[in-house]
């Protein structure tokens, strides 16, 4: 075994531990006014500017300009 019992309920009671702490959102969240605001990278494709925010397409912080918003993430581990 490569576990001895007591070690497992630890490993598992810390793995638990972790994945409720950095789950700061879930299904049917709004998402923070601050988090909108956040500018992120654009790495791919041909774009006005180089950062978005996903505050862009709110319509009450950028001007009455009503917008839909479709996000992929993906990686290749």
């Amino acid at each position: 075994m490569i576990f001895k019992r007591e070690n497992r309920k630890i490993a598992i009671i810390f793995l638990l531990f972790m994945s409720f702490s950095y789950s700061f959102y879930e299904i049917g969240d709004t998402i923070s006014l601050e988090d909108q605001q956040v500018q992120n990278e654009i790495c791919y494709g041909e774009y006005q500017n180089d950062t978005y925010s996903i505050g862009d397409a709110n319509h009450m912080i950028n001007g009455g300009k009503r917008q839909i918003i479709i996000m992929k993430l993906s990686a290749s581990w």
